[in-house]
């Protein structure tokens, strides 16, 4: 995390935006020139690793690891413990309707882009990225209150920008529905009826049969760890129990 938010975003400054889309829409219309992907080479390596995990394993490579904002959000919601601040986990409805946030604001976004492209830098500004990564702060006080308000909610929602109103991960998303194989092991008892998984994904990435939804799964791999371990996962700890009763049965 430190690594993404101090390498990635401050010193190299590749957080990815939006922007990106809009100037691609204006070279498609306009100008017919992609030259301008070269100005910022770090930006352009990390969008290359974008479609690539993306298409591989779906979005969680990028906003799970490769975010610098995701990253600071995630840092500022570890703080929550040691600063015993409650946590706030909305009802499942409530987070499916949410989730479908940031493709509205995506679609809005790319709408105004293709109409009104002098304003899609204006509209751009939904993401807090330029006011935290790119400027470090340093802007006008209603930048730096949204920015920073975001932040301080990640201290009571696991990162709230990110799940619901995100629109270059709202693009990720879609861009990873080209995966091409679920890669997170499942067990036909996942879901049912073993629910743990699910009830510990702070991201409600995984659906009520136990499979993963990766257009909200961030890669965690909290659930992998689960799966994997004999100790905790229901079925394997069932199993182990029944196999040590017909090994007494046997012995009797």
């Amino acid at each position: 995390l430190l690594f993404t938010l101090v390498g990635i975003g401050w010193i190299f400054q590749a957080q990815l935006s939006i922007v990106t889309l809009a100037g691609l829409i204006k070279a498609a219309v306009v100008t017919h020139d992609l030259g301008f992907l070269l100005w910022d080479p770090p930006s352009l390596v990390l969008w290359g690793v974008v479609i690539a995990t993306a298409i591989v394993w779906g979005r969680g490579t990028f906003c799970g690891w490769l975010c610098p904002f995701g990253a600071l959000q995630e840092l500022a919601g570890r703080l929550a413990a040691p600063l015993r601040l409650p946590q706030i986990r909305v009802s499942d409805a409530l987070d499916r309707r949410l989730k479908l946030v940031k493709y509205g604001v995506l679609l809005g976004f790319l709408a105004i882009a293709v109409v009104r492209p002098e304003r899609a830098e204006v509209a751009a500004e939904v993401e807090p990225f330029k006011t935290a990564i790119t400027l470090v702060f340093q802007r006008a006080w209603p930048a730096v209150a949204y920015a920073g308000g975001l932040i301080v909610a990640s201290l009571f929602l696991h990162k709230p920008f990110c799940r619901w109103l995100c629109p270059l991960g709202a693009f990720v998303a879609i861009l990873g529905r080209l995966r091409r194989f679920d890669w997170i092991a499942r067990r036909s008892a996942c879901g049912s009826p073993c629910r743990l998984c699910e009830r510990r994904c702070r991201y409600g990435a995984i659906d009520r049969d136990g499979r993963i939804a990766y257009a909200e799964c961030f890669q965690c791999m909290d659930c992998v760890v689960i799966h994997e371990d004999a100790a905790t996962c229901v079925p394997l700890v069932l199993a182990a129990k029944g196999a040590a009763t017909r090994r007494g049965e046997v012995t009797t």
